[in-house]
């Protein structure tokens, strides 16, 4: 009896022993150690909504042909402009054959055939292209930035031929199983009947033959103050340094450095990195930029993004590009974009990249608001007088295309942007034809 008793007293201890080894193993606290990287960012509120990179992918303008040397401009924004470009992106575009530019009178064609160009005057890169026009992967051109995208009818098989033209200008690739029909270039071409009539100048760009109109606009805005950012790009704010020089405050925690110059309404963030041969990855990298800005101050309006030349300091617009692959976000009121000047540096936000990490982050502390408080019609020069200085300005150096932008003056308590025309020149400088850029 007392055997008996205690083998099952033993078994009753070997079985509370196996149920707190259970509860010891399933019940120990989590004592993983979470790493925690010096990218890390406290999240803040926003001072501005947050965007897709897919819109802000599209061209700087759209070229109507409509037959017999007759052409129109289209901008971004405006209704004809916004349905084409829509049409586009419901097609696809697919296998590519490298063409010889000069095996084909892209002269006679743009006077004869009805078509539609689609210009960037920033390439845009074919894999970000990607992101908003169905274009197959071909390895013939994966590697290229577009320059323009031209697609016509031919006047006697009406066959629908689509070319898409590299930065460069030295390689064309067509689209030869593109799913566009004569119908539907017949239709976006009409569009163009009854807009205003453009004259090819020097083969190279269309300065318009009726008058242009332009809103001039006066805004109310916002600034972003230097603790705002602060708060958003250090991982503890109150361990900066402050640093005044001139009219510039520098606030730094060793690795990170944030200016913010008072003159301008500007800030420049840099956070080097150590510069490596590895591959740039650019749609990755627009990917990350706009990621960055959502998170570290948001978006002002609308905006395009650009590729700047990233072998030049842009001293102007303050380009940090040697420390990696600049990507620019051109700011837009309406349909035309905002341009900087040495007057007032604003109109952008540059990201700068290497290898997916953010080296240098600016933008302006201005953000303005979207309901002007005052609006007047401009207009601009157009026909043979705009053509007469135009020519003057060539003789210096080649123009590539004219543009309408608005200039902008900073007051006390708003913005006036005045309409212009800014020249864009073949070596990528530009300049501010109209009188308004002096007011």
């Amino acid at each position: 009896m007392i055997e008996r008793i205690k083998t099952l007293l033993l078994t009753f201890l070997v079985l509370l022993s196996l149920l707190q080894s259970f509860f010891l193993a399933y019940s120990m606290p989590n004592f993983d150690v979470r790493k925690k990287f010096t990218s890390d960012y406290i999240m803040t509120d926003p001072l501005g909504p947050e965007e897709k990179v897919e819109n802000l992918v599209f061209p700087e303008q759209l070229v109507l042909h409509l037959g017999g040397n007759k052409h129109t401009v289209l901008y971004p924004g405006m209704t004809f402009y916004n349905i084409i470009v829509k049409r586009l992106q419901g097609r696809s575009y697919d296998g590519f054959q490298y063409r010889s530019v000069s095996a084909v009178d892209w002269a006679r064609i743009r006077e004869e055939n009805e078509g539609v160009e689609l210009l960037f005057h920033a390439p845009i890169p074919v894999k970000l292209l990607q992101r908003v026009f169905p274009i197959g992967d071909d390895s013939v051109l994966m590697n290229e930035s577009i320059r323009r995208i031209w697609l016509y009818t031919t006047k006697d098989t009406k066959e629908v031929r689509v070319f898409f033209f590299n930065a460069e200008g030295d390689a064309v690739y067509e689209s030869t199983s593109a799913n566009l029909t004569e119908q539907d270039v017949k239709q976006q071409v009409e569009f163009g009947r009854a807009w205003t009539p453009y004259k090819l100048v020097d083969g190279a760009y269309y300065v318009p033959e009726q008058p242009i109109e332009m809103q001039e606009v006066t805004l109310p805005f916002d600034r972003i103050t230097a603790e705002q950012m602060q708060r958003s790009l250090f991982n503890d704010p109150t361990v900066t340094k402050n640093i005044e020089t001139g009219n510039s405050e520098i606030y730094t925690d060793v690795k990170r450095g944030l200016e913010v110059n008072r003159g301008l309404q500007w800030l420049i963030y840099s956070d080097p990195v150590v510069q490596t041969e590895g591959q740039q990855d650019i749609t990755s990298d627009v990917t990350a930029a706009v990621r960055f800005i959502n998170q570290h101050g948001g978006w002002n309006g609308r905006y395009r993004v650009t590729m700047p030349d990233n072998m030049k300091r842009d001293s102007l617009n303050g380009a940090a590009s040697e420390l990696g692959t600049a990507i620019r976000f051109q700011q837009y009121w309406g349909s035309y974009p905002i341009v900087n000047t040495s007057r007032f540096r604003f109109g952008y936000m540059q990201v700068t990249m290497q290898e997916g990490t953010v080296t240098s982050y600016e933008r302006s502390l201005v953000q303005l608001h979207q309901r002007a408080a005052k609006k007047e019609m401009r207009k601009l020069a157009i026909g043979d007088a705009l053509i007469k200085k135009l020519k003057e300005l060539s003789k210096e150096k080649p123009i590539s295309a004219i543009d309408p932008v608005y200039v902008p003056i900073l007051g006390k308590d708003t913005v006036r942007l005045l309409p212009a025309w800014q020249v864009k020149y073949k070596d990528g400088t530009t300049a501010l034809l109209d009188e308004a850029a002096g007011k």
